[in-house]
């Protein structure tokens, strides 16, 4: 095929195939991109003063702000606070132009104190009474701007490392007993709670006496078997009837014998309520 009739059939394809044009391609965006600087707000107080926001653009642009929550305000760059306490969140936009694409938001958040107040006792201490071996738990509860210290005394005098709204004692002692109180402070003052009576009681035991195994016969032992709760001795004696007793043998010499179980109790325990058993013994080769 001679050079002309190709080129004339190149032409003819071209004309025959789909126009696309310019503006259906994407086209890619040339314009700059930007960032916010929004320097961190530092806590401030509901009585404070209005202030300027300190944030730009690196593209120069004005910002636009806006409150997402919280007590505040805006009058363009300044922010106002309403006069109550809390949280506000801050955040910084700028929607771009035509030389420069918009900027990622920027928050900024910061705590709004309550105004200063001398401390406040809502919640007193209450009395109460334990055993023995028991746990002791006080509690109170404060308020004051800013948050007071607190520090809890038994008898007047302070309580080492008690700096806490509640004081726990495990396994209480009778050296526990006594009065507690808590001193609240701040910068603006203190307060002291209501004193607290704690009373530490000995600790309730009981007497188990079951009656000894038989038959009980006259002139033979029986030993006795009684404990009591607190693992103290039990101690015995004869109330009534032909019998003498030995530690815990108890030798009666025929008919009704009344044995009385007792526990006398310690500087920890109560005394037991003593428990009786009466006993028949036998005479010898009775009923057999």
């Amino acid at each position: 095929m001679r050079a002309e009739a190709r080129f004339v059939l190149f032409l003819a394809l071209a004309a025959a195939a789909p126009a696309f044009a310019a503006s259906d391609t994407p086209s890619q965006d040339e314009r700059h991109t930007q960032e916010i600087v929004f320097a961190e707000i530092p806590e401030h107080s509901v009585a404070d003063k209005p202030f300027t926001l300190d944030a730009h653009a690196t593209s120069g642009l004005p910002l636009a702000f806006a409150i997402v929550s919280g007590p505040a305000v805006l009058d363009g760059t300044q922010l106002k606070l309403t006069g109550e306490p809390g949280l506000v969140i801050v955040r910084a936009s700028q929607a771009g132009s035509t030389a420069f694409l918009p900027a990622r938001d920027a928050e900024r958040a910061f705590t709004v104190r309550a105004a200063p107040s001398p401390p406040s006792i809502t919640v007193q201490p209450v009395s109460g009474s334990v055993m023995i071996g028991e746990s002791i738990l006080l509690s109170v509860e404060v308020s004051g701007e800013p948050a007071p210290a607190l520090q809890w005394r038994k008898d007047g005098n302070p309580i080492k490392g008690a700096t806490s709204s509640t004081l726990a004692i495990p396994g209480a002692a009778p050296s526990d007993a006594g009065s507690y109180d808590v001193v609240a402070s701040n910068a603006s003052g203190s307060a002291e709670s209501q004193r607290a009576r704690v009373d530490i009681g000995k600790r309730v035991q009981f007497i188990s006496f079951p009656p000894p195994a038989g038959p009980l016969v006259a002139g033979q032992p029986a030993t006795l078997n009684a404990s009591s709760s607190s693992g103290l001795t039990v101690r015995f004696e004869v109330l009534s009837g032909q019998a003498f007793i030995s530690g815990s043998t108890l030798t009666g010499q025929g008919g009704v014998v009344v044995v009385r179980a007792s526990q006398p109790g310690d500087s920890a325990n109560e005394a037991a309520d003593p428990v009786t058993q009466t006993l028949v013994f036998a005479a010898p080769g009775a009923g057999h």
